[in-house]
């Protein structure tokens, strides 16, 4: 993939099955290199990038802190360290007991969330209560414990379901970092179909090394800027 300067500006000319893509970002909008991943990082810093898991889990190892779980374990647990020094546990872990959908007589609004899964018998209860049902971040989130100090209800998760997809259909609700990839490789494709993995790939460390929302609509608004 060809690079190039041109009056200042980084190109990178991505040919793509509909044309070429606009101009990448120019340098002063979008430095080349993150800050590097030490104990000394501002964790307000930290939380402006995005970081690979890899990158999270050798950081953690060679803070002697663990190195498992999913990337938002990881993610947190890194920005625990960098703001106070050590790693607060912020939910209780999942009972050892049976799954609440597995309690005889089946989940109601009015069971506690103690034990929750993502299971089929999980799903079929929050379809019988909202239309147009899905899995979302916030129900995820459950999988890993109750948020310490909170007693809640399938009540309350039917109800935190329905902000939070009333949030994400108005566009309030962020991207997580660790689906940021994802997302970008999504629109990207669908803008330009004819493009390969590696023209995709090319982008994606570009918009990835540079500060604020990794996507590829922040991607192509800097590109205009960056040309202009």
């Amino acid at each position: 993939m060809p690079w190039g300067r041109r009056g200042g500006v980084l190109r990178i000319a991505i040919v793509a099955g509909i044309g070429v893509l606009p101009a990448l970002r120019t340098m002063a909008a979008c430095p080349e290199k993150r800050p590097k991943l030490t104990p000394k990082l501002d964790s307000k810093v930290f939380g402006k990038w995005y970081w690979e898991v890899k990158e999270l889990a050798a950081f953690l190892r060679e803070q002697g802190l663990s190195s498992s779980g999913l990337k938002a374990d990881l993610t947190q647990r890194v920005s625990d360290f960098l703001r106070t020094g050590r790693v607060a546990e912020r939910r209780v872990a999942a009972g050892k007991g049976p799954r609440d959908s597995a309690i005889p007589g089946g989940l109601k609004v009015s069971t506690p969330v103690e034990n929750y899964n993502n299971d089929a018998a999980t799903r079929s209860f929050f379809e019988k209560h909202v239309e147009g049902f899905r899995f979302n971040e916030y129900l995820r989130s459950f999988s890993k414990g109750v948020p310490e100090g909170q007693k809640l209800t399938y009540g309350d998760l039917i109800e935190g379901w329905k902000k939070a997809e009333k949030e994400r259909s108005e566009g309030k609700q962020e991207i997580g970092k660790q689906f940021e990839y994802n997302q970008f490789t999504r629109d990207f494709f669908a803008a330009n179909p004819g493009s390969s993995r590696k023209e995709m790939m090319d982008a994606w460390r570009a918009i990835r090394n540079c500060e604020g929302p990794n996507t590829y609509k922040e991607f192509l608004r800097l590109n205009r800027a960056g040309g202009s």
